[in-house]
């Protein structure tokens, strides 16, 4: 019975587990398998098992009556020290009202005792200031008590000479009976002066051993003399002896307010005022001198006046800025007029500076470009150079003649990235000066005056002049030799130069005038100095293609004639079929450059535009060179194999447009080509049925064997409708 009830007291212990460990133990010990003997065992295990279940009943009914008879002890102590707390609180209670009822009583009884207490220490006070009166009333310069002689009374003859000095202020105003008072009166304000200095010349001997708690005694003394101001003025001197050891003063002016800051709060009675002295000195004394020495320096430029001023009150408003955290007094806002009074002289003729500075330094910028180039700027008459131009191409083109004087300067396109961003770099410069130096009022007026002279620079005398020296120098349409076209580098260098413009409108101008009427302003200038510079590419543009176009039809004209197409003798054997004309080969080279010229320099949709425009007119030149003459077999086969080079040619555009005209052009020719009796099914095709029957029939009549073939062609009901 033990042995089952220490096994089942073990943690983790299982009933099926307990099972077959005992029948495993019957049948090991029995050797065979017997069921009567392991049905003896099974009741017998049983039996100890009813057993141990009574004797764990029996055992858990005692604890429970021990468990009941130790809770009602501990409720009945409960009670018991329940009712000593509720008497104890009342107890507590009692013995507070009488505390507090002595407490007042108490009181009462100190305030009678002030009261008849401080009437006597007054007398006792007054009449030892009488007495020492009375002792500066004696004749003589030698005083009697010993408290004004003894230099470690000095303290104590500081509070007492105090008080008198007040009674002999007293004795000065009280008429004409402060005659008889006039040599006591004197021997106080002298005894004031000298035991005031006295304590000034203490308070800098502990500073310079830094004996803090005797500079806090002496200025607590000090606080209430007239010359409490010169203890204070001879601390920031002696504190600022040696302080500013860096190069530049404003790399030290925060570190040393840093260094005293816990030194005036410790001693003085009131350290913000103190503070607050401490940096107007440093104000007034420090950056006012750097400041002079930097912008009154001899023979200084305006641009180093301007970067020095940038700079110092610069640095001057981040010493302000950083000083915000420093309890400065009431007045939070002295350090902004201090630093306004310093710089007022340089701020008021700031903007007229600047501006004529500006002015001086583009010039400068421009003229050194075009000194560096070799060029004389010249004044141009553009609307009389543009009728000049007209009037020798028109007679060049009639009397076929090249009249027209046409300067291009090797190519040259007067404009220049680096002069551009040189000019820009300046005017960022006057930006930020501008937002730093000039009243908030100002800034968007002033940086509206940097932009003026920034587009009047940059845009009007730097890119509108090489405009129009770019406008000059575009060849005239149909001009008897390969015309140099330079146009399009200038458009290149346009555009950069106006993408830099543009940035810094919106990065360094836009800021300063967002919120003011100057915006508007501003925005109405740039839109009109860009809306004229692109008014001056298009037209260069278009007459660059309309030289590139007169080139190809002066080579049309020149190289190509029509007994080319009118052969009717066979092919040669060394012949190819599909030899391209050389004047076509000219034409696809030349127009292949240019074009490759416009994609380096024209960007976005705008190289659409042009390159459409150019192939419409390329079109154009040669459809209406193609309808000049007449065509044989052979003839056609040379115009074919033209028309599929310059169908090449222009698929390069990436137009479809264009290419569309073309292949409709290469459609139209095949009908010089086809046979007699394929001519009507070709007519009526698909690729030419949009295309208007008279211009299909212009192109069959070209044929040389129109007539003799008699060709009878029909238009499809399907065209009709269409048409």
């Amino acid at each position: 019975m033990t042995e089952f009830r220490r096994e089942m007291e073990q943690e983790g212990f299982s009933p099926g587990e307990f099972v077959e460990r005992l029948a495993w133990r019957t049948v090991t010990s029995g050797g065979d398998f017997d069921a009567e003997v392991l049905h003896n065992t099974f009741s017998g295990a049983m039996d100890d098992l009813r057993g141990v279940l009574e004797m764990q009943r029996i055992k858990c009914t005692q604890l429970e009556g021990i468990l009941t008879k130790e809770e009602h002890h501990l409720r009945t102590r409960l009670m018991l020290l329940l009712h000593r707390n509720s008497s104890s609180a009342e107890n507590l209670g009692l013995l507070e009202k009488k505390v507090n009822t002595v407490a007042t009583k108490v009181v009462h009884l100190g305030d009678q005792l002030e009261s008849v207490n401080l009437p006597r220490q007054r007398t006792s006070e007054a009449a030892k200031l009488m007495k020492h009166l009375a002792d500066f009333l004696q004749p003589g310069t030698i005083l009697l008590s010993d408290i004004f002689r003894d230099k470690e009374k000095l303290y104590d003859a500081a509070e007492i000479i105090q008080k008198l000095q007040i009674i002999a202020q007293d004795l000065s105003s009280s008429g004409s009976s402060s005659a008889k008072f006039d040599a006591a009166v004197k021997k106080i304000n002298q005894k004031y002066d000298e035991i005031e200095r006295m304590l000034i010349e203490d308070f800098v001997n502990a500073q310079v051993i830094d004996d803090r708690d005797k500079m806090k005694q002496i200025t607590h003394i000090l606080y209430n003399f007239k010359g409490y101001s010169q203890c204070v003025n001879a601390f920031i001197q002696q504190s600022q002896v040696g302080a500013f050891k860096a190069k530049d003063v404003f790399d030290d002016v925060v570190v040393v307010c840093d260094q005293y800051k816990p030194m005036v709060d410790q001693v003085f009675p009131n350290p913000g005022h103190v503070m607050g002295k401490f940096v107007v000195h440093i104000f007034q004394d420090r950056i006012q001198e750097t400041v002079t020495n930097q912008l009154y320096e001899k023979q200084i430029t305006q641009d180093k006046f301007l970067r020095n001023l940038a700079i110092l009150y610069s640095k001057t408003k981040k010493i302000v800025k950083q000083l915000d955290s420093f309890d400065l007094g009431n007045d939070m806002s002295f350090l902004q007029k201090i630093t306004e009074q310093i710089f007022r002289p340089h701020l008021e003729s700031y903007v007229s500076v600047e501006i004529k500075y500006l002015q001086t330094k583009c010039f400068h910028i421009l003229a050194a470009y075009y000194d560096k180039l070799g060029h004389q700027k010249r004044a141009i008459q553009s609307s009389f150079q543009d009728f000049r131009r007209d009037i020798q191409a028109v007679i060049g083109t009639r009397a076929n003649i090249n009249i027209a004087q046409i300067e291009n300067y090797g190519g040259e396109t007067f404009l220049s990235e680096e002069v551009a961003i040189n000019l820009l770099q300046e005017s960022r410069m006057a930006y930020s000066r501008c937002d730093l130096l000039s009243r908030r009022s100002d800034v968007p007026l002033n940086a509206s005056q940097i932009f003026d002279i920034l587009s009047q620079s940059l845009l009007k005398e730097h890119v509108d002049y090489a405009l129009e020296l770019g406008l000059q120098g575009i060849p005239i349409p149909e001009a008897k030799n390969q015309p140099e076209i330079y146009f399009f580098a200038v458009v290149k260098s346009c555009n950069a130069i106006v993408h830099l413009y543009e940035k810094e409108f919106v990065d360094s101008l836009l800021p300063l005038i967002s919120a003011s009427p100057k915006l508007s302003e501003c925005m109405e200038k740039k839109n009109a100095v860009l809306e004229q510079i692109e008014m001056k590419l298009d037209a260069g543009l278009d007459r660059s293609i309309d030289t590139i176009v007169g080139w190809v039809k002066v080579i049309l004209q020149s190289e190509q004639n029509k007994k080319e197409y009118f052969r009717t003798e066979t092919f040669n054997e060394n012949e190819p079929l599909n030899a391209v004309s050389p004047a076509c080969m000219k034409i696809v080279r030349f127009v292949n450059s240019q074009s490759a010229k416009m994609k380096d320099s024209i960007d976005g949709q705008n190289i659409e535009a042009v390159l459409l425009e150019l192939g419409t007119r390329l079109h154009r030149v040669i459809y209406e060179h193609v309808l000049v003459f007449q065509y044989s077999s052979i003839g056609a086969v040379r115009i074919l194999c033209d028309i599929n080079e310059y169908l090449k040619c222009v698929k390069e555009f990436k137009i479809q447009i264009v290419t569309d005209i073309f292949e409709t052009l290469k459609s139209l020719c095949n009908l010089f080509y086809e046979l007699p009796k394929d001519l009507n099914r070709i007519f009526n095709h698909a690729d030419l049925s949009k295309i208007d029957p008279s211009i299909r029939m212009n192109f069959v009549q070209l044929r040389t064997d129109f007539k003799t073939a008699r060709l009878q062609l029909t238009i499809s009901s399907n065209t009709n409708n269409k048409q």
